[in-house]
């Protein structure tokens, strides 16, 4: 009796505070419908047009990175005001040969080659070489929509706006676990809108975003040694009392881990890294920081262990009715089974059917279903994506919370016994 309370319990717990939480986004996207679908309105022509450099670190990327520089090649944004930099981390392959040869056709195509050293250095090499006023990261392995420039630089006409991010989305998803990354990075695009409307973004990521060059200038470059520079970088953007912004329609599509152990990878140092960014940057979780401190960081937080909660929890009662069954099997055999099916009487699936549906956990839960499905179609429709994503949505609401609960347990246990978290070799 005490383990069904501690478990019902546990439900309407997480229930409730998944239900706030979409209940709050929906009424912020509601406050804020007109800002969430307008890009800044900016005049190509204009001779005051930020000039901008895209750096692009790389590290044995011979196979992705013809295509990365191409679609920075179609960006509709006047040529002269373009740099590219591609950054070769020391790769062992054909990376710097390919990149040279796009270089040979474009003259706005630098291309440098240095000692392996991780993204961030890369990234700052590249960063004391420009001499724009933006600067724009850009992972190896994505590409870019061509819009996307035009649609973010307008922000900037705010001077308090320090780095603007676009809306990030896989790449010609193939096999469950890119199926299962579009549907979670489609979430991420309802909610990085969001989070910019409150000005609470806590990531700038590496595929496409946007930055002024001076507050590199000023506050220094990447760190060299972070798991995650991404999340640092935009933390400390907010520590500065800066903003970041948040363009829905300007779409960057990244080549996703297609393997259990490529993405188990990809999430420890993730989540890892996340975690001790927030530590490093302990004093945003003061009340002046507004909803970075009183709502997003903590979400993060809460929304971790009560997935571990729930995930041990289930695993716990499982093992438990697994047990017992073998035990029930065990003594009385195939007869089990048998008295089962003699008792069975078809009210029994009537009476299952309405406690089912009048048992209010179940009513929060199909609640919950239709508010997340209807983010997805809102983030489909805001960011232009007009790809079929049935079967991801399949995946992500049947197991999304297993994994995810799952990699954080997993990125815990790794790092307390010792193990070693980062890119080896490659670092990026």
């Amino acid at each position: 009796m005490e383990e069904i309370t501690i478990y019902y319990f546990l439900i309407y717990l997480i229930s409730y505070f998944g239900l706030f939480t979409t209940l709050f986004f929906f009424m912020t996207l509601f406050e804020y419908k007109k800002n969430i679908k307008d890009d800044p309105e900016v005049d190509l022509k204009d001779p005051k047009l930020p000039s901008a450099t895209i750096i692009i670190p790389a590290f044995n990327e011979e196979k992705a990175i013809a295509r990365t520089i191409e679609s920075v090649l179609q960006l509709n944004y006047p040529k002269n005001k373009l740099e590219i930099m591609i950054i070769d981390d020391g790769s062992t392959d054909n990376t710097y040969a390919e990149a040279k040869k796009m270089a040979i056709k474009n003259p706005h195509i630098k291309v440098f080659r240095k000692e392996n050293g991780g993204k961030g250095q890369a990234l700052n090499f590249g960063i004391a070489r420009a001499k724009n006023e933006l600067i724009i990261s850009l992972d190896a392995d994505s590409f870019v929509s061509k819009d996307a420039l035009k649609k973010m630089v307008g922000y900037f006409k705010d001077s308090k706006v320090m780095a603007v991010t676009p809306s990030m989305t896989i790449f010609e998803p193939k096999g469950f676990f890119q199926n299962l990354q579009y549907a979670e990075y489609t979430l991420g695009i309802f909610l990085k809108k969001i989070f910019g409307l409150m000005n609470c973004i806590h990531v700038t990521p590496g595929p496409f975003s946007v930055y002024r060059k001076w507050f590199f200038d000023k506050y220094g470059g990447y760190e060299t040694n972070n798991l995650t520079e991404d999340i640092e970088i935009a933390l400390r953007i907010q520590k500065y009392g800066y903003k970041i912004e948040n363009s829905i329609s300007s779409l960057v599509y990244t080549i996703a881990p297609n393997t259990f152990m490529g993405l188990l990878k990809q999430r420890i140092r993730w989540y890892y890294g996340f975690t001790q960014n927030v530590l490093n940057y302990k004093e945003l979780f003061n009340p002046k920081y507004g909803y970075l401190a009183v709502l997003m960081l903590p979400i993060a937080f809460i929304s971790v262990l009560f997935s571990i909660l729930i995930f041990l929890y289930f695993v716990y009662q499982n093992i438990h009715y697994f047990i017992d069954r073998i035990v029930q099997f065990s003594v009385i055999g195939n007869s089990l089974f048998i008295v089962e099916f003699k008792n069975f009487k078809l009210s029994y699936l009537w009476d299952s059917f309405v406690n089912t549906f009048t048992n209010p956990l179940i009513l929060i839960v199909l609640v919950s279903v239709v508010f997340t499905l209807s983010i997805l179609i809102i983030a489909k429709k805001k960011s232009g994506d007009k790809r079929n994503m049935i079967l991801a949505t399949i995946y992500f609401f049947f197991t999304y919370w297993f994994f995810y609960a799952l990699w954080w347990i997993y990125a815990f246990v790794y790092k307390g016994l010792g193990g070693k978290i980062g890119w080896g070799k490659r670092k990026h």
